[in-house]
């Protein structure tokens, strides 16, 4: 069973992980209505790095490559 220090770490870095990813969502909404065109790298770049936490703290990706215990 999971202490409950433990469990409050754990929502606290989900909290920062969503943070984090409503920060590069903003910054994809800025890039993508700009008034340059040529945005696309950019946006590609930001998805990039958007879908990597979502990937690492949410789907546990890293889990993997791990054996099971």
């Amino acid at each position: 069973m999971a202490r409950k220090g433990d469990l409050q770490r754990k929502l606290r870095l989900g909290y920062v992980v969503f943070g984090v990813l409503m920060v590069i969502e903003i910054v994809e909404y800025v890039v993508g209505t700009g008034l340059r065109s040529g945005n696309w790298p950019y946006l590609g770049i930001l998805a990039i790095v958007g879908a990597w936490p979502i990937l690492r703290y949410f789907m546990h990706i890293q889990q993997l490559r791990k054996p099971k215990e």
